[in-house]
């Protein structure tokens, strides 16, 4: 794989073996030093929060296109969105919250045990949004097919988890 950078856009060229010889668009943003965002003409956004493990087991070894990487655990992935941007957290955010919560509640809650200032800040954020416009910006987004049922809930369950948290 390649990549090729113009500005702060680059093209991504795959081999055979990598995304079957396509090439995307990519536009790269964020301020470096605590996020990073990838988005991908077609495909959609990756957003990476950069900054220390706040978990006990914060990745897993995963072999991907035949190289050893470590992919961040979900439990870490929603710690950090909660611990570094819970005050200012977007609809992006409350969706991946509300997703983490069927598949891995009890390791998502655990995790957040440590971090109840930043799990209330968050709430209160979320208490005070306008949960039409959150729906509508999260049907913006581009979710993978077995997750599109339960996105229009997501404000509620995303809550809900923050509230498990709490109790």
């Amino acid at each position: 794989m390649q990549l090729n950078m113009l500005n702060n856009s680059a093209i991504l060229s795959a081999d055979k073996s990598c995304l079957s010889q396509a090439q995307l668009l990519l536009t790269i943003w964020g301020d470096g030093l605590r996020f990073q965002k990838f988005a991908f003409d077609g495909i959609g956004e990756i957003d990476f929060i950069v900054a220390r493990a706040l978990t006990a087991t914060p990745f897993e070894t995963r072999m991907v296109e035949g190289r050893t990487v470590h992919l961040e655990t979900i439990p870490e992935i929603i710690a950090k969105k909660v611990y570094y941007r819970g005050s200012e957290a977007n609809p992006r955010d409350i969706f991946d919250i509300a997703a983490a919560a069927p598949s891995q509640l009890g390791e998502v809650v655990n995790a957040l045990l440590a971090f109840p200032e930043h799990v209330a800040r968050i709430r209160e954020r979320m208490e005070k949004l306008n949960p039409e416009f959150v729906s509508r910006a999260i049907a913006q987004l581009m979710i993978m097919p077995d997750y599109e049922a339960s996105a229009a809930d997501s404000l509620i369950a995303a809550i809900a988890l923050l509230d498990e948290v709490l109790s």
